[in-house]
């Protein structure tokens, strides 16, 4: 009798176990920790510093280029050489366009094509369709973010003197991609504070920062809105309706409240037009691009309190900007609206908000706030003297100040980040993080699908 020479091998019981599928939302996370921490390294190296710094400042300074912030605890210009601000350069680069673009854009030109999960990351990140070819989102995004900082770094070059032409063309290109990428870092040690009166400098860094916040699938439907081989209007998104809107509202109602507090204070040595030059240009800037023509610490404490509503409520979604994004802030504010009239439903413009699309600003607004209120009162404790002294409550707008930039992804500061204690740059580089990810994005990285299956019984409460 012949032995099968598989004879005395062991077969597990049951059906094979299936290989447990990688979330690619952790691949992405775990992306941009290990960008976080090569250009720390890179910033470490003795090719790149002026000066010696620690690890933790190199870490600090690399999770808010990765995260578009700007905030730094260190005077960018005088630190680092001209290869640590390449790094910087090419971190803030990578982190404007996003690790799943990068990503994706290598794996196309090695003649590859990204799978499933990678490219619904992708499209998830740029547009709400799901049956477009990644390759024409890149094709879309790509020429337009390089054109665009092509363009403000000629401008930038004809305005930046006083140096030689490296330097210019360097300069020039660095600060493009920082208006663009909605960072804020500047290798001038005032921001743009020297260049509060000059107009071509004001006007592309507000283009650019605009461009750069407004969100690709916004931009490409206002780029097509007309079709001038049939010579009308092309139907617009109510996506786009509402991203175009709201911005327009957050902008002038920025106009508004700065001309109304800052006109004759930071303001009240400028003629009329500087004046609204110089308010203009924090309006579109401060909610997410964190350049500043204007001493921030010198603002009067309502300007100060409207800058935290607005770095809060942040750009439009995929884009370079942070905070919770306008349409999340608009979705809010029409549920609550819509409620007060009575509907159940969420309605605007003659169409419907989808009940998980509601749900979702909700859970993406009340995490942002604990986020924000667990670091203040985290950085409360370790960072004013005295805690609960007269010190510690006029501080106390200093510190959340700090945090919603943070979360934002802003970058603007009242002069704390570089007086932060080592647990506090800890925290501020946790919190820019979260804010760069999105806490719902995090928490899908780490937490599987919940099955709402069953419910418990009801039980009414009062409330009001």
């Amino acid at each position: 009798m012949l032995r099968s020479k598989y004879q005395g091998l062991r077969f597990a019981d049951g059906p094979v176990a299936k290989k447990k599928q990688t979330n690619p939302i952790t691949l992405v996370v775990l992306g941009y920790l290990l960008l976080i921490l090569v250009g720390a390294i890179l910033l470490r190296l003795p090719v790149s510093l002026r000066t010696p710094i620690s690890f933790l400042e190199a870490l600090f300074t690399a999770t808010s280029a990765v995260c578009v912030t700007g905030l730094s605890v260190l005077d960018i210009s005088s630190t680092f050489t001209h290869f640590g601000d390449w790094v910087l350069l090419v971190l803030m680069q990578l982190g404007g366009l996003g690790i799943m673009t990068v990503s994706t854009t290598l794996i196309l030109l090695a003649g590859m094509h990204p799978g499933f999960n990678h490219q619904s990351v992708l499209l998830s990140a740029f547009s709400q369709e799901g049956n477009i070819d990644p390759s024409k989102i890149l094709k879309a995004v790509l020429p337009f973010t390089f054109i665009l900082e092509l363009i403000g770094a000629a401008v930038y070059f004809t305005q930046f003197s006083g140096a030689t032409l490296y330097d210019r063309i360097f300069v020039s290109v660095f600060q493009a991609v920082s208006s663009f990428c909605n960072v804020g870092f500047t290798l001038f040690p005032d921001s743009l504070v020297q260049f509060q009166l000059n107009p071509l400098v004001n006007i592309s860094t507000c283009v650019l920062a605009l461009a750069g916040g407004f969100g690709f699938l916004a931009v490409t439907e206002l780029q097509y809105v007309f079709d001038f081989k049939q010579r009308k209007v092309r139907k617009i998104s109510l996506h786009t309706r509402i991203a175009t809107f709201g911005t327009l509202f957050v902008v002038a109602a920025s106009v508004l409240v700065f001309s109304l507090t800052e006109w004759n204070n930071t303001l009240g040595d400028l003629s009329v037009g500087q004046k609204f030059e110089s308010t203009l240009f924090m309006a579109f800037t401060s909610r997410t691009a964190g350049l500043n023509t204007v001493d921030v610490p010198g603002l009067c404490a309502s300007s100060l309190f409207f800058f935290i509503v607005i770095m809060f409520i942040g750009a439009n979604p995929g884009s370079c900007g942070g905070g919770v994004k306008v349409t999340t802030a608009a979705v809010i504010g029409l549920l609550g609206f819509n409620r007060l009239l009575g509907r159940e439903k969420t309605q605007v413009l003659g169409r419907t908000i989808p009940e998980t699309t509601v749900d979702k600003a909700v859970r993406i607004f009340v995490v942002a706030i604990v986020v924000i209120v667990l670091a203040t009162l985290i950085l409360l404790c370790t960072e004013i003297p005295g805690g609960v002294s007269g010190a510690g409550q006029s501080s106390f707008l200093k510190v959340l100040f700090e945090v919603v930039s943070a979360y934002s992804t802003c970058g603007l500061s009242m002069g704390l980040t570089s007086e932060l204690s080592t647990v506090g740059r800890i925290v501020i580089c946790c919190v820019m993080f979260i804010g760069r990810m999105g806490p719902l994005f995090l928490i899908s990285a780490v937490a599987g699908r919940v099955q709402n299956t069953t419910w418990f019984a009801e039980e009414d409460i009062m409330v009001g």
